[in-house]
């Protein structure tokens, strides 16, 4: 039977990353429309996407919980499928300072899909990055920056991670 699913199939790390970044794709169209019409219907949309993605961030960062250190933080972020799907590669993993690049981004190829001017893919990338702001904050010893970004024509997105 077709799209039947069965408990046996095996997947490949291909498909899996393929699948996981449809799904962010699919969330970064929602955010997109989501921001477009508030904006047509006056609200102070920029501030109520930067409210719901930093609490967003913040149930992230109670999921992975406080980390002591930049290099913790940065192992906690490169676990599991977003890993494969980001392109993620640690560059540095030192307690002090831990920097991890990000090879791809879903987000940026969905609004870029979308039709969206590269001004609008760095502005929603903006605010998309309170998520990561709103993570780290539940690890108070912690700040991050974004050195480079593939949503302002970078070839990867640098993010650094420091003890305070």
């Amino acid at each position: 039977m077709t799209g039947e699913v069965s408990a046996d199939k095996t997947y490949t790390q291909k498909e899996l990353t393929e699948v996981f970044r449809l799904a962010i794709e699919d969330r970064a169209k929602w955010f997109y429309l989501l921001l477009k019409y508030a904006r047509e219907e006056g609200a102070d949309a920029e501030s109520i996407a930067a409210k719901a993605i930093t609490e967003f961030g913040h149930m992230k960062g109670v999921a992975i919980g406080s980390m002591p250190d930049a290099a913790s933080f940065a192992t906690a972020l490169m676990k599991g499928h977003a890993c494969q799907a980001f392109e993620m590669e640690a560059e540095k993993l030192e307690p002090s300072e831990s920097i991890v690049k990000f090879g791809y981004c879903a987000l940026v190829e969905a609004w870029k899909k979308l039709g969206c001017s590269e001004d609008e893919v760095a502005d929603l990338c903006r605010l998309a990055r309170n998520g990561d702001f709103g993570m780290v904050e539940k690890s108070p010893a912690l700040e991050l920056e974004f050195k480079q970004l593939i949503s302002e024509g970078q070839d990867v997105c640098e993010l650094r991670i420091r003890k305070k």
